[in-house]
């Protein structure tokens, strides 16, 4: 059975708490992403925003050097790295979320979206096909 630590990337674009909504928005441009994790020195998650909150902020041109953790969300949801891919699935549709971000002992340790579980379930349905 495969788990999340199987299909979850590794590179996962974060920024701190500290850094102003602006930088947040540059980010979120130039990597081409739908959201960013915010995490503290020591890599523990501690909120998530995504571009619903930050085009709410953004569109109050005050807004812009305030630092994320004024319009960051605290509450996300997250899967941990030995989870199966049916949970992960599981919670995505859920609670509707594209990304789910992968926490081991309280530390961000990846990220796992719609589209990797879609490729793990179609691997397997191919793999099973083939047989």
């Amino acid at each position: 059975m495969l788990q999340v630590k199987d299909i979850m990337s590794e590179k996962v674009v974060t920024i701190g708490p500290a850094a102003s909504v602006q930088k947040a928005v540059e980010l979120l441009l130039d990597e081409d992403i739908g959201s960013l994790l915010v995490v503290d020195e020591n890599r523990r998650m501690i909120g998530l925003l995504n571009e619903s909150s930050l085009l709410a902020a953004t569109f109050d041109g005050q807004v812009r050097n305030d630092p994320v953790s004024l319009h960051m969300d605290r509450d996300f949801v997250h899967v941990r790295p030995t989870d199966s891919i049916e949970s992960a699935i599981d919670a995505s549709i859920l609670h509707r979320v594209r990304q789910l971000p992968v926490i081991e002992n309280r530390r961000l340790v990846g990220l796992v979206t719609r589209r990797d579980l879609l490729r793990a379930v179609f691997g397997q349905i191919q793999v099973a096909a083939a047989r």
